[in-house]
Formats: C-alpha cells, structure tokens, sequence
C-alpha cells in the first residue's frame, strides 16, 4: 500500500498523478533503497524536511539507472499531493535552493500555465549554484538555468514535461499581463523612463564597456536586418521582372508554335490529297491493264449468257410459236420415229 495514491488526490492531465513519470522510472523508484527506507508514509511537512537533506538535482545514474533522491521526493508529492499553499511554500523559500527546485519540478508536472509562469519566472533572479547528477557523471548549473529548462524544455531529470503554450499565446488570450518584468525594470524604468535602449547609451557614453559592445552588437544586426531587407526587396522585384519576361517569351513561343503546327497541318493535308489522286490513277491504270490482259488471254471459266444471246433466243422461240402446227406435227413424227428405235410406244396425238 505504500505505493498507492492518495484516494482523495485528484487527477492531474487526466490521469494519476504517480503516471507522470514513466513506469520503468516509476518501478525503480519502488525497488530503490531510500524509498522503501525513507520516503514510507511521509507527509509534505515530511517531504520539506528531506527535501532540506538534498545535495543534489538529477534523474537516474549509473549502470542500471538508479533514482536519485531528489526523483523519489518529486514521486512522493505526486503521490500525496500537497495543498497549493504548500507547493507555494516550497516555492518562496530562498534559503534552502534545492527545497525551491523541488517545488518549481512539481508545479511544472502539476500546475496550470498561468500558475506556472507567475510562480517559476522570479526564480530567472536566482542566480546559486545547484549540482545536477548525470547519468556518467556531475554537472554544475544555476538556479536561472534550472527554471528556464523547466520553461522551455519538453524532458527534465528524464521525465517527459507536460506541454507547456509559449507566454506570447497566454498574454494575447488575457491569461498574464504583458511581458515578463526582469530585475532590471526598476533601473531602467528610474534612469530614463522604462527606454532599455536608452539607458545602455546613457551606459555607453559614460564608458561602460560592456554598454558599448552592446551598443556596437546591436547597430550591427540593425545594419544586418537592413541588408536582408534590401535584398529581399531586389529578389522580389527582379522575380516579378524575370517572371513577365518569362511570361512574354512563353507567349510567344507558343504563338510560334501554333503557326508552325498549323502550316505542317496544311502541308500534310496537301500531301494526303496529291497520295489520293496518285493512288486512284493507279488503281485505274491497274484495271486497265487488267481488262486488255483478259481480253488477250480469255477466261478459265465459261462466261455466262450474255444480254445479245439471251434476245436472239427469245427471237427464236418466238419465230417457233408463229410456225403453227406444221412444225408441231413433225416434230412428233420425229420423235415417234426415234421411240420405234428403241423400241417404245409412239406418242399419242391430240
């Protein structure tokens, strides 16, 4: 039970607060030494307290990444999840750092964006010292740098950060009011009336060297941003000029283009009429030749009857009908004759 989360905690992003960090890291939280020697039933006043103890920030070291102690306190917050005044507490303390760090992770896991700006930007005027445990080693880093990773990174300690909008979103939508004020707004604001640019002239011209390479740094991206400026501009104008020369040159080749297709087209029409006539005089010169060929030759078939036989057998048959019976009766004895021949009856006249 002593891994369980509070049962009147309430869900952070919509899920257990214990979730937020991984399960592997979460695991081995569990199976760590000091979390089973010294974070068991802990309360936040408790958690304060050890938290007073730390010497050092980091995620997980060594071989088989262990946790360090400042990791198993971050999970024992999210477990018993501690009032805001608390966090707020933690938050405010300046003469314990690490006691301070600790409430600036939690409220970056926990809180809203509004709450998290308002609460974690005065910490960008805290300038101590923390050691930060790497995986093969140490590091030393500052309290500013602590909370502008925890602003602006999406991994911490190895934890994966919830998403955080950009202060810009947050101003436009009412949620903060105006820019982050530094620890050099009363200064500025006293000496010459809230102009950053005008007090580092000011600076400048009593001497102050670091004003005056400030001031040299920023005549010259003035002058760069000109530049580009000027150059953007040229690249704009000669692309529109290059692009009407383009568009003028396209016209015309496609008006060249067109007229040449159109006099091949016609060049074409007149070769296809000259290959009709020159094919119809050969096909016609063919047949001819042909026809004289048949006609010297002759035929291997037997022509049909043609239209001067067909009269001169009707003429014929014609001359037989006006003969009368006389051609009739010798017709008969003829083939009464032939019948005796061979030996058959004669034919019966009418």
């Amino acid at each position: 039970m002593a891994n369980v989360t509070d049962p009147l905690a309430r869900t952070v992003h919509g899920k257990d607060p214990q979730n937020l960090i991984e399960y592997i890291t979460r695991q081995k939280i569990y199976d760590s030494i000091y979390w089973k020697e010294e974070c068991f039933g802990l309360s936040a006043s408790d958690v304060a307290t050890k938290a007073v103890e730390l010497k050092a920030l980091g995620g997980s070291y060594g071989a088989n990444n262990k946790p360090t102690r400042f990791l198993c306190l971050t999970l024992k917050l999210l477990q018993i999840q501690p009032e805001e005044g608390i966090v707020e507490e933690f938050l405010m303390n300046e003469d314990f750092k690490y006691v301070r760090a600790l409430g600036a992770f939690y409220l970056r896991l926990t809180g809203r964006p509004a709450e998290i700006y308002e609460q974690i930007e005065p910490m960008y005027n805290d300038f101590r010292k923390l050691r930060f445990r790497t995986p093969t080693g140490w590091t030393i880093t500052h309290v500013d740098e602590f909370a502008d990773e925890l602003l602006n990174s999406d991994r911490y300690c190895g934890i994966a950060l919830p998403h955080l909008p950009k202060r810009d979103v947050l101003v436009s939508a009412g949620y903060l009011d105006g820019p982050r004020r530094s620890a050099l707004t009363p200064l500025i604001e006293e000496e010459s009336g809230g102009d950053a640019e005008s007090l580092l002239e000011k600076l400048a011209e009593n001497g102050n060297a670091a004003a005056i390479v400030a001031m040299n740094e920023r005549k010259k991206r003035k002058r760069e941003a000109e530049e580009k400026e000027r150059s953007f501009r040229e690249q704009v104008i000669g692309g529109r000029e290059s692009s009407t020369d383009g568009r003028r040159q396209v016209y015309e080749h496609d008006r060249s283009s067109r007229s040449d297709d159109r006099d091949r087209s016609s060049q074409d029409g007149d070769e296809r009429f000259h290959g009709r006539d020159e094919r119809y005089q050969s096909s016609n010169t063919d047949r001819k030749k042909k026809e004289k060929k048949d006609k010297k030759y002759g035929s291997l078939f037997k022509k049909s009857s043609s239209k001067s036989d067909k009269e001169q057998f009707k003429t014929k048959s014609s001359k037989s009908d006006e003969g009368g019976d006389g051609d009739v009766a010798e017709s008969i004895d003829y083939w009464n004759a032939e019948r005796a021949k061979l030996g058959l009856k004669p034919l019966k006249e009418d």
